[in-house]
């Protein structure tokens, strides 16, 4: 997670937020069947629109090695339960219920 995020020229609170998204969206199987890379990618899609540093899904998925549309098929999974996803003490740049939803 840590070389996608910087490759990308995220800090490290986005790392950390991208991070815990990954692992809650895991251990709470709200993208069940899906690989733990296409979780993890929808994750820093997810954590990047919350912040000042958004990147778009083919951006991120350059990166990490998957499709946008993968990408796009986890986020919406995830998406129901982002409220869940973030950790508690992430800074909101775009209000939570403000992400785009696909």
């Amino acid at each position: 997670m840590s070389r996608f995020c910087s490759n990308l020229g995220f800090g490290p609170q986005i790392q950390k937020a991208a991070s815990h998204i990954a692992q809650k969206a895991t251990d709470l199987d709200v993208a069940p069947g899906r690989v733990y890379l296409s979780v993890a990618a929808a994750a820093i899609y997810m954590a990047s629109q919350a912040s000042d540093q958004k990147k778009t899904q083919k951006e991120v998925g350059d990166v990490v090695g998957v499709a946008d549309s993968t990408i796009r098929q986890s986020y919406r999974l995830m998406y129901p339960h982002r409220a869940k996803l973030f950790p508690k003490d992430f800074k909101f740049v775009v209000p939570i219920d403000d992400l785009p939803r696909h």
